[in-house]
């Protein structure tokens, strides 16, 4: 079968993902027509390396000289490649099997401690290792994952204990009528009148003038009034002067 007319539908490989069982049956098929590692890298969309170690993986060693040259099996390279993924990932520090597991058990149920008593227990009196001692935080971690020769039940503290729910402050100070009450109808920008009220302040920290500024919602008219400090009295006293000049409009 000619690898160009091929009838192998198959979904696109993305580049970087593992090879799977098909990527390594059409690796033969082309490897059988004679393709180099370039061009069956090319098809696959990997780098030339990948078909080397993945034909050299699939590939068994022959012991003697007799017999059939041995070729590249897919079936073969799929289950070298499930083998080599079991041990892949991190170590775990802490397992049943350890030591220092076995101990912090036997702590637990023979003299009601806690984690964190066995923690810092065997890190105060150098009764492990380095290597062997983990710290409170990975022991209940360990315990959560089934890793400990322990249950939840072997530990009561940590089945009463509840996780706190984050509170948020309540501002016990009131400054007045709070913004979301006002009307709907100044929230369309529909009825001209409604003016939106805000303070400047230099960047002095105050030592700067302070300027008092006033827009209207529709016609986005602009006021600027200039203060002498950013309080009530001087808003009020603005306000007032403002008042004043415009009278009945």
């Amino acid at each position: 079968m000619d690898y160009l007319n091929n009838t192998i539908n198959t979904l696109p490989r993305e580049r970087g993902q593992h090879l799977r069982f098909e990527d390594r049956c059409e690796i033969k098929a082309l490897h059988k027509q004679g393709y180099s590692y370039r061009q069956i890298a090319k098809a696959l969309n990997c780098s030339p390396s990948t078909v080397g170690y993945e034909l050299k993986r699939g590939t068994a060693t022959k012991t003697t000289h007799r017999g059939r040259p041995t070729e590249y099996v897919p079936s073969r390279g799929q289950a070298v490649y499930y083998e080599n993924r079991k041990r892949s990932g991190r170590k775990q520090r802490i397992t049943s099997e350890r030591p220092f597991a076995i101990w912090v058990a036997e702590q637990v149920k023979k003299a009601n401690w806690s984690l964190d008593v066995c923690a810092g227990y065997a890190k105060k009196h150098n009764l492990f290792t380095e290597e062997e001692l983990v710290c409170a935080k990975t022991l209940y971690n360990a315990l959560n994952q089934s890793r400990l020769p322990l249950s939840l039940f072997d530990v009561p503290e940590l089945l009463s204990r509840k996780k706190s729910k984050p509170k948020q402050a309540k501002n016990v100070r009131i400054f007045g009528r709070s913004i979301d009450e006002r009307p709907d109808i100044v929230k369309l920008h529909l009825e001209i009148g409604h003016w939106e009220i805000d303070t400047i302040v230099g960047k002095r920290k105050g030592k700067e003038a302070v300027v008092l500024t006033l827009v209207e919602k529709v016609t986005h008219k602009f006021i600027a009034i200039k203060i002498r400090r950013k309080d009530v009295a001087s808003v009020k006293a603005a306000l007032r002067s403002l008042k004043i000049y415009y009278g009945s409009q």
